[in-house]
């Protein structure tokens, strides 16, 4: 009875639901994360608060990813399986089988993608300047919180640290925010809206705006609309995934290969770009172009009726 009542719910209510779950999840996956911690390391409850805010030290490397990974799985991977029961599963996106030719392009856009991410991020920083003092220092605020954590996650002292980091920071919130965004919030904004696009673009601003990071909102929200749309026309999740793996993995191994300078700099500049950029740029271009051309060719999705 409780499961036709979620299953009859209107789909702004369901979407509204959901996102609530996700919202306790996260909560969930910090306080129970932190205590589970504790537990297993012999720590008191103020050690292990210290310790996850203390993202430098090596205690508090371990925490965080140990928390990360715990709050992708539990937040965004489980509770959007347990929406996939409650709603019938009529919303979720299942992991269809896809050709490896859509992973190849997915993997592709990820890649041709990343001048447009600068731009969009150079853009962000224009437009922070148009909101209030008050929330720009907020937002900073947030930032600056984010890039601590970042910096010391991507800071490889110790062999175990990549492998690890690889897990919860790439394949992690690849799989897990797919499932989320893309496989349950997607669906049911169509549902509800009845409009392909604005499903697409709610889902993106969703997905940037839980990271509470707002110096990179624009380009997020862009890249995961990028990714709804890659849903969109393969119907599947798969080629979403190996993008967002892709891009996320991407990050972590230049870390691990140009060091803390390099890290530093992505996390707090936008340097001009020399001419070596713009002819990556130019290629980057030309090669997305192409993969554009060629998903719209091989696509599911005609363009002209919406996708539940």
């Amino acid at each position: 009875m409780i499961r036709t009542a979620f299953q009859t719910m209107h789909p702004f209510g369901q979407l509204i639901f959901f996102f609530c779950m996700v919202l306790t999840g996260m909560g969930l996956a910090s306080g129970l994360g932190l205590a589970g911690l504790a537990s297993v390391f012999g720590h008191t409850t103020e050690q292990a608060m210290a310790f996850a805010s203390d993202a430098a030290s090596n205690e508090g490397k371990l925490y965080n990813l140990i928390i990360n990974g715990f709050n992708q799985v539990l937040s965004f991977g489980l509770m959007a399986w347990l929406a996939s029961k409650l709603f019938a599963g009529r919303t979720f996106l299942a992991l269809k089988p896809t050709k490896a030719s859509w992973l190849l392009v997915g993997v592709g856009l990820a890649w041709a993608a990343q001048p447009v991410i600068d731009l969009t991020f150079r853009l962000n920083g224009s437009l922070l300047s148009w909101f209030p003092k008050s929330w720009v220092e907020q937002a900073d605020r947030f930032e600056a919180l984010a890039s601590e954590v970042t910096q010391s996650m991507l800071a490889f002292d110790s062999a175990w640290q990549f492998p690890a980091t690889l897990l919860t920071v790439a394949l992690l919130p690849a799989i897990c925010e797919e499932f989320t965004f893309r496989g349950v919030i997607q669906p049911l904004a169509a549902k509800w809206t009845n409009n392909v696009h604005a499903a697409v673009w709610l889902s993106g601003f969703l997905f940037s705006a839980i990271h509470l990071q707002f110096h990179g909102f624009l380009p997020r929200m862009v890249l995961g609309a990028g990714l709804g749309y890659l849903v969109i026309y393969s119907n599947s999740l798969w080629p979403a995934i190996a993008a967002h793996f892709f891009n996320n993995a991407g990050a972590i191994l230049m870390a691990a290969v140009y060091g803390p300078e390099w890290i530093k700099q992505e996390m707090n500049a936008a340097p001009e770009w020399a001419w070596s950029d713009y002819g990556v740029a130019a290629i980057s271009f030309s090669v997305g172009i192409y993969l554009i051309r060629w998903v719209r060719k091989n696509g599911q999705w005609t363009g002209r009726h919406p996708v539940h």
